[in-house]
């Protein structure tokens, strides 16, 4: 498939309705045409069975759904290590809203052995101050580095950003709310010292105490932590 093709295809999946339900949603998108997610991801497959080197190569996304699907194709194709960190570079700065960065980073399958390499990458990346390129790195954390190994250097991580982005300070409370479920002991010691803003420290222990994967008990313990 190529890219005339794929633009064609998603003109024809249009769905009006969808289109006005996800604005509501993610009023940041641009260029919405308005298909549904699971046929992105078919489109997706189609472009991955074919030559996704010269799709990837020719493409110039304009449309959300252009984008989003050449996010998917990126995290997906079958390709060497070093290829795929060169495409997310280059893609990374595309991502204009959370939706299509929270998917592109779910749709990663990382290899053991290859976490060290995403990590040093991912954090070199992050170090760029916009929105969603630290809202990318803070996705990534939370999908695929909730790891014992990777617990402290989190921790570190996350309370040296300093930013007043929304979408940075939200993803930050994600991550902090999912390690709680994860490593409920060591999540809840840094919540008593961290240096998160009020903002992200407050947004942080609302998302725990949301979640039904968390004690009744541990719930009431949280109220006492707000600031």
């Amino acid at each position: 498939m190529t890219p005339l093709e794929l633009r064609q295809s998603l003109k024809e999946l249009a769905d009006d309705a969808y289109r006005d339900f996800h604005l509501k949603t993610c009023p940041q998108a641009e260029h919405l045409i308005g298909v549904r997610m699971p046929k992105q991801r078919n489109l997706a497959k189609q472009v991955i069975k074919g030559d996704f080197w010269n799709f990837l190569d020719a493409v110039q996304p304009y449309y959300y759904e252009e984008t989003l699907i050449t996010g998917i194709v990126i995290a997906t194709a079958p390709m060497a290590l070093a290829e795929k960190l060169n495409y997310i570079a280059w893609f990374v700065p595309q991502i204009n809203n959370w939706a299509i960065c929270d998917c592109f980073c779910a749709s990663f399958k990382i290899k053991s052995e290859d976490l060290p390499h995403f990590w040093r990458f991912i954090i070199e990346i992050g170090q760029d101050h916009g929105e969603y390129t630290q809202r990318f790195m803070l996705v990534m954390l939370l999908d695929h580095f909730l790891l014992p190994e990777y617990l402290p250097q989190i921790f570190e991580l996350i309370d040296n950003i300093q930013t007043d982005k929304y979408y940075v300070n939200m993803a930050t409370a994600w991550l902090v709310a999912e390690a709680f479920t994860k490593f409920r002991s060591e999540t809840l010691e840094y919540l008593r010292h961290d240096k998160l803003s009020i903002f992200t420290h407050n947004k942080a222990i609302q998302k725990i105490r949301e979640s039904r994967r968390v004690s009744a008990e541990d719930k009431t313990l949280l109220v006492t932590l707000r600031r």
